[in-house]
């Protein structure tokens, strides 16, 4: 198989499945921005996956976090939206995340310096609310993952699931799309979320 091929031969089968799960749900793919839709619009850019890059700025926002804002990164050219990644901040600079090599698990903020694309949101919710929440969190650690963990079921889930749980499991939907599955930007613009800081591109 040459070169070629095998890049677009993953992401070929991927959405092809992707696809045939939709079915059942036309009214939801239908839509301008539902996650399958932009992911194919983006496959035939040629974006793949999440991204690529890297970035280094003079400031770090990290004193504006709070216990249960959540975190949004991106590189240029990422397949599902300007953002790729989300966190959700603890509190004494770690993150609740979730990636292939290592689950559901906690990391420094650190490591969100990278990216290009970055925007803390805040929920509005009290702070015992989302201090429940993050008191929560343990429960989830080790967890498998799955890139595109659709919203029912409690097996696998990433970084934007678990998020979406936490506070749905206590009133709060942070789907704003309603969609089969969450994507990053979907907490961009729920009704319950404010922007607390961005940078990148505008």
């Amino acid at each position: 198989m040459d070169n070629k091929l095998r890049i677009w031969f993953f992401p070929g089968i991927l959405l092809l499945i992707i696809a045939m799960i939709g079915l059942d749900n036309l009214n939801v793919l239908n839509r301008q921005d539902s996650l399958l839709r932009t992911y194919a619009n983006s496959l035939l850019k040629g974006h793949i996956g999440s991204g690529y890059g890297s970035a280094k700025w003079p400031d770090d926002p990290w004193e504006k976090l709070e216990p249960g804002d959540i975190m949004l990164g991106g590189w240029p050219n990422c397949a599902y939206g300007r953002y790729s990644h989300a966190g959700l901040y603890l509190g004494d600079g770690k993150v609740l995340e979730s990636y292939v090599d290592c689950g559901v698990c906690i990391q420094s903020v650190n490591h969100y310096s990278q990216y290009t694309e970055l925007c803390l949101l805040r929920v509005k919710a009290g702070s015992d609310l989302k201090a429940k929440i993050v008191r929560q969190v343990e429960k989830y650690e080790g967890q498998l993952f799955y890139p595109l963990a659709f919203k029912a079921g409690q097996r696998y889930w990433n970084c934007t699931k678990i998020i979406w749980k936490l506070y749905a499991d206590q009133g709060i939907d942070l789907d704003s799309r309603q969609d089969l599955w969450i994507s990053p930007e979907s907490f961009l613009d729920a009704p319950s979320v404010s922007i607390i800081y961005r940078r990148g591109t505008e």
